[in-house]
C-alpha cells in the first residue's frame, strides 16, 4: 500500500480492515479507482503477469525527478512516444509495470 500511497502520492478514498482476510484500500488516481486487497493469511497471491497500469500525470518530468528522488524502481527512460505521450515506467512491489505518461500535443 505504501508504493501507491507514499511513492507515487495516491490519495486514500477509503480502507477497510475488518479481519484478516478483509483487508483493502482504495486510490483516487485521476478520473478512477485503484483497488489493491490484502492477502488473507497464509493464502498466496496469485501475481498478475503482463498486465500493466497507466496513469496520466500532468508533469511527467516532474514525476520522473520525483520518483528518482524516492528511490522507486525506474524501469524505463523518459521517452516521446509516436502517439504523443512523453513516459516512463516503474515497477511496484509485486513486479506490476506502472507507467507515467504526460500528452505533449
Amino acid at each position: 500500500m505504501a508504493f501507491y500511497q507514499d511513492g507515487l502520492e495516491l490519495p486514500v478514498v477509503d480502507s477497510w480492515d475488518r479481519r484478516p482476510a478483509e483487508r483493502g484500500t482504495l486510490f483516487q488516481a485521476g478520473s478512477g479507482i485503484i483497488e489493491i486487497l490484502a492477502p488473507a493469511p497464509g493464502k498466496e497471491c496469485v501475481s498478475l503477469r503482463g498486465g500493466e497500469l497507466a496513469y496520466e500525470v500532468d508533469d511527467v518530468d516532474e514525476w520522473y525527478r520525483r520518483i528518482q528522488e524516492k528511490g522507486l524502481p525506474i524501469r524505463g527512460e523518459l521517452v516521446h512516444k509516436p502517439w504523443g505521450h512523453r513516459t516512463f515506467s516503474i515497477t511496484d512491489p509485486d513486479g506490476i509495470k506502472v507507467i507515467l505518461y504526460s500528452i505533449i500535443g
